[in-house]
């Protein structure tokens, strides 16, 4: 294979090959690397001229040395890896969050009638439309929206006195 045919190899299927190790690996410099050593075989084994479909054969020989760097890893490469997309998980929840909707949650309770405190719970826990929410609980699109209107107006009145 002439030098200009494999550069046109290279640009045509380094991105894609690249991308697909990425998808597996998650590390740039390794996924780079490894797409590198495959062209760099590839070149230096000659055998270019007799592989029929050269595609194909660049995609399973990156899948199958990514599929092998992994399996190379040992499982506490794997957590340590893992474990800072955990933490920052963790990190970023807002505990605050439970404790305001188990207040929102307690004080509908207590302050809705039954069929008031079914609507809300139709569409904002459910995803109910108006439409649907009227017709299971048997009464008009209208009062569906009054219900609402007022639910949230109380809600607003109640928490902005906390804030």
């Amino acid at each position: 294979m002439t030098s200009q045919k494999f550069d046109i190899l290279y640009r045509k299927n380094y991105p894609v090959l690249y991308r697909l190790a990425f998808m597996i690996l998650r590390d740039d410099e390794e996924c780079r690397d490894l797409v590198n050593e495959v062209f760099a075989d590839l070149l230096d084994g000659g055998r270019c001229d007799e592989i029929d479909n050269i595609d194909g054969y660049l995609f399973r020989t990156v899948r199958n040395r990514a599929l092998s760097v992994i399996s190379g890893r040992s499982v506490q490469e794997r957590f340590c890896r893992l474990y800072p997309i955990e933490q920052e998980l963790i990190t970023s929840y807002d505990h605050n969050y439970d404790k305001k909707l188990f207040l929102i949650m307690q004080f509908l309770d207590s302050h809705l009638t039954p069929v008031a405190r079914s609507v809300i719970r139709l569409i904002f826990e459910h995803g109910k439309s108006y439409k649907e929410t009227a017709e299971l609980e048997g009464i008009s699109v209208p009062m569906v929206n009054k219900y609402v209107v007022k639910t949230l107006r109380m809600l607003r009145e109640e928490f902005k006195k906390e804030s």
